[in-house]
């Protein structure tokens, strides 16, 4: 659970693994730690956190020291965290629940744990802030339209509103999902920031129910600057079409195996949702003139000429996160550095709606030998960069399995496991997350060839945490498992 936990997460610091090993605290508890050891990086890089910016910003490479005598490739990582110390100003939330009541929900205590889970949200709430309640069966319903939420207000009239809600009918989610979109869509543009959450325990069969038709629906609201984040439920619902929904806009997607799970998840994702420190983040890195810019690394990007871009939705208080490009750098004489490229920062501070700039240089030495580059290497970002990949692998590991090519996906987490293993001892503290990563490879490409190939569970898990991976997303935890972690 350690290794999991730390693979979802952010930074890798060997005070809070220890600490992590003597006590079962949160992972809310662990990252509050990682902020205090100030995410202990070699000062090779230069961060910049101007007094009139609320967002932290540090560029560094994997291996700020290269080697003469070739080409060689690098990993950047432009990491964005909030000010700490800074006093904490947010917009108003305008949150639309929207639940699932269709007549499986009936079963296991599903929906009496949801109806928890909307109560436990609405504490985490601020008396600004407003929120509305709809359910789905076969069509939608609004139960209760937006209202002013927090210090008690409305929690009344949320109670009565859960309080009959009863099991029964199909599913109508697209519907279900446009309903809660239309509640909140009137705050939009007027000082508050948006935010649906969707949760479902089946498989959409009223209306539009495609991965691509909800796809569609998720990046227009996006486009409206909703974030949607998406809670499964059980073992009969789509990850394929709920992960969609929560990646067109920046959202946390979460598989809750049981409804026990769902008061802690939707507490968890409040969580998120009161601290958004900023928004619409866009990375941009400008190459020098003989540098080459090869991909982005673990998340979705563009490249135009000598720029690489991407996007990070949004930043909460509750930790950082982190973009990765891959660059590959002309020969050098030993000795000598190269400015070898501009990191732009832009976003919207959510406090103020003003919009940011930061930029921060990146700079690489080179050496004769193989002693200073290894003794330079930044093993936090090594592993965070292994990570990435290995979400793209685990996609393209069930994408293979669903087309009943099991040998090749087999082979291509066997061949990841190898290389996870051999790589571990060269990247410190975080080893024990690399050797975790591995183990889990090696159980996922042996059920993948197992009689009955990869489980309902287990395809569930695998597309989950590869989305939590690359979206850099805290998972749940409930009863000190983490939701999104290793099999009991």
């Amino acid at each position: 659970k350690v290794t999991r936990a730390f693979s979802h997460g952010i930074c890798f610091v060997p005070e809070v693994v220890a600490m992590w090993k003597k006590c079962a605290g949160s992972f809310l508890a662990v990252l509050a730690v990682c902020a205090a050891a100030g995410l202990v990086h070699q000062e090779i890089a230069p961060a910049f956190a101007e007094e009139d910016q609320s967002v932290y910003f540090e560029v560094a490479p994997d291996t700020p020291v290269v080697e003469t005598g070739g080409v060689q490739r690098v990993i950047v990582r432009a990491l964005v965290r909030p000010v700490c110390g800074k006093p904490v100003l947010r917009a108003p939330l305008a949150v639309a629940l929207v639940l699932d009541k269709s007549g499986s929900m009936g079963s296991g205590g599903k929906l009496e744990n949801a109806k928890r889970g909307v109560l436990e949200a609405l504490k985490m709430l601020g008396q600004d802030d407003v929120a509305a309640l709809v359910a789905y069966d076969g069509r939608s319903t609004v139960l209760v339209p937006p209202i002013r939420v927090g210090r008690d207000y409305g929690e009344e009239v949320f109670q009565r509103a859960v309080r009959y809600l009863q099991p029964g009918g199909s599913t109508a989610l697209y519907s279900g999902l446009v309903t809660g979109a239309g509640q909140i869509r009137p705050f939009v543009g007027e000082g508050y920031i948006p935010r649906v959450v969707l949760l479902s325990d089946g498989i959409a069969n009223v209306g539009p129910s495609s991965a691509a038709e909800l796809g569609s629906l998720g990046r227009q609201l996006g486009r409206e600057e909703m974030t949607i984040t998406t809670i499964g439920l059980g073992l009969d619902y789509n990850e394929d079409l709920m992960t969609a929904l929560a990646a067109e806009s920046g959202g946390n997607a979460y598989f809750a195996r049981r409804g026990e799970m769902l008061p802690e998840i939707f507490s968890r994702d409040m969580a998120d949702a009161v601290t958004v420190t900023a928004r619409k983040l866009r990375i941009s890195l400008r190459c020098a003139d003989g540098v080459r810019p090869l991909r982005v690394v673990g998340r979705p990007g563009t490249m135009d000429g000598g720029i690489l871009e991407t996007t990070i939705d949004n930043l909460y208080g509750t930790g950082e996160k982190y973009a990765l490009f891959e660059l590959e750098l002309p020969q050098g004489d030993a000795g000598s550095s190269l400015d070898a490229a501009v990191v732009r920062l832009d976003y919207v501070d959510t406090g103020t709606g003003m919009s940011r700039r930061q930029e921060a240089p990146l700079r690489i030495s080179f050496a004769k030998g193989r002693e200073s580059v290894e003794r330079n290497r930044d093993g936090n970002i090594v592993a965070q960069a292994a990570i990435a990949r290995n979400a793209e692998i685990r996609e393209e590991a069930v994408r293979l399995a669903d087309q009943g090519k099991a040998g090749e996906a087999a082979k291509l987490l066997e061949r990841r496991k190898e290389d996870l293993r051999q790589m571990a001892p060269s990247v410190g503290a975080a080893a024990p997350v690399l050797e975790g990563e591995a183990g889990i490879f090696d159980a996922l490409s042996r059920s993948i060839l197992s009689p009955g190939g990869l489980s309902v569970e287990e395809r569930k898990k695998t597309v989950n945490d590869a989305y939590i991976q690359k979206n850099q997303q805290i998972p749940a935890i409930e009863s000190g498992e983490v939701v999104s972690g290793d099999k009991k």
